[in-house]
């Protein structure tokens, strides 16, 4: 599993059918050292969250059973929208997780 931020959604009106009804986002995760990650994942969403929320994601097998289906052909998925992350800052070795924490403590996670 992963923690990310979703900075985005997809959009697409011709797809596998095993996919219709599912909700795509673009999360970009949040990096656990101190390099930046360039990297974004595409993951199904079935909790509703939004833009600018943290989210924690599974891969694979685990993602298909958040969705409720294991043939389903997805490789990503948001099982849980965060509400709060503590972490222990002197033992944190990532800036972006310090911040990401901290945003968390202080607000609403991107509900406004």
């Amino acid at each position: 599993m992963f923690l990310g931020k979703v900075v985005g959604t997809v959009w697409s009106t011709k797809k596998s059918p095993d996919l219709e009804g599912i909700r795509f986002l673009v999360v970009h995760p949040i990096d656990l050292d101190k390099e930046p990650t360039k990297n974004i994942v595409v993951v199904a969403d079935r909790l509703g969250a939004g833009v600018g929320e943290t989210v924690m994601c599974a891969y694979g097998k685990a993602a298909r059973t958040a969705i409720g289906n294991q043939e389903m052909s997805i490789e990503a998925a948001v099982v849980g929208i965060i509400d709060r992350v503590d972490i222990q800052e002197d033992l944190a070795r990532s800036d972006e997780l310090i911040e990401a924490s901290r945003e968390l403590r202080a607000g609403d996670n991107g509900r406004r």
